[in-house]
């Protein structure tokens, strides 16, 4: 039988119409399951002052400032600084499409929520400046997805688990100002696309700098001050060419300053003070972007490098407590940005 083409566009328009329907139907549905959810949330976190505006009558929650759509569905959640006292609600991955979760600065309790591992879709986790205890657990590597994690200043302990390194697509790990007294992993130097690394401020058991964590090409700024590190800083770390930011500061490092350091092009501070470092500065210093050399109270001798001279960024130079001999560079004294320079406790001259 020969279907006219009147009656081919009329079952067409027909399929359409339903076809809308449907979707429309789908999405309503999604939408209302939506703000279910967040009413059991708000319910959940006892009904906190700063979400008055959540009511089950005003069903826009996408206009709602602590969230974030993407074609309709909640993507993005962010309580932040809302003095929440109750736990991360255990339910919180109904909202399915949840991609970004934002907890920070508020006085949640609590070991860490594994529950979180039923957000197929996160990629940013944010629970700093918060009451958790405990220890990260092993499985942390089921948030496959992640590349941003943020767990600092809470009061997780023990070591941090090797599964860490399985979190390939971290960009930003920061765990600083914990309770952290075990290891840190080799394996957070298999996070290749990682560019912030933060375990400062941790009473770390005493151990070195891994040479796994060199092939982090791609990290910007790294910071382990006051993290209970000894021994020699890896030469290699001369390899870890994104450096911009620093600070292995107060610990007992010892050794020469690997000299790769002061040829990184992009690095603008270094902050190696309050360690057991000895020997003599390179003669050359091509990382011309310094903006903050930070040296002091450390065992250094030789001279002050007549490079530093050529450092037309340096706004910061701090060289006091060490053993270094000789006149100071004059080429120093003519540096543009420079406004702070400290260089008492030495053998110096000029």
């Amino acid at each position: 039988m020969k279907i006219s083409t009147f009656s081919f566009h009329y079952i067409l328009a027909f399929f359409l119409i339903i076809l809308t329907h449907a979707k429309s139907q789908s999405y309503y549905n999604l939408n209302n399951q939506e703000h279910e959810t967040l009413m059991k949330i708000k319910h959940h976190l006892e009904n906190p002052p700063s979400l008055t505006h959540w009511t089950s009558s005003n069903t826009s929650h996408c206009s709602w400032p602590e969230i974030n759509c993407t074609n309709g569905s909640i993507t993005w959640l962010t309580l932040v600084n809302y003095n929440i006292t109750q736990t991360v609600p255990s339910f919180i991955c109904d909202l399915k499409n949840l991609t970004h979760v934002d907890f920070n600065n508020n006085y949640i309790p609590g070991m860490f929520p594994t529950y979180l591992y039923n957000c197929s879709n996160l990629e940013f986790l944010d629970l700093s400046m918060n009451n958790f205890v405990g220890k990260i657990p092993n499985d942390i590597s089921s948030l496959s997805n992640l590349n941003y994690l943020n767990l600092s200043y809470t009061n997780f302990n023990g070591g941090i688990p090797s599964s860490v390194g399985r979190l390939k697509d971290l960009r930003f790990l920061a765990l600083q100002a914990c309770l952290f007294d075990g290891t840190f992993p080799d394996e957070i130097g298999n996070l290749l696309n990682l560019e912030t690394l933060d375990l400062s401020s941790n009473p770390f058991k005493a151990s070195k700098l891994s040479m796994n964590w060199t092939k982090l090409s791609k990290l910007k700024v790294f910071y382990m001050y006051d993290c209970n590190l000894f021994g020699e800083m890896p030469e290699l770390i001369g390899n870890m060419v994104s450096l911009e930011d620093l600070d292995l500061s107060q610990n007992d490092l010892t050794g020469k300053i690997p000299s790769g350091l002061f040829m990184l092009k992009n690095l603008n501070r270094l902050l190696l003070s309050r360690n057991s470092l000895s020997g003599e500065l390179p003669d050359v210093v091509g990382a011309l972007n310094l903006a903050i050399i930070d040296l002091a109270q450390n065992q250094l001798t030789g001279k002050i490098p007549e490079d530093f001279g050529k450092l037309q960024m340096l706004t910061g130079l701090s060289l006091p407590v060490n053993n270094f001999s000789g006149e100071i560079p004059q080429s120093i004294g003519r540096l543009p940005s420079l406004i702070d320079f400290k260089v008492f406790i030495n053998n110096l001259s000029g």
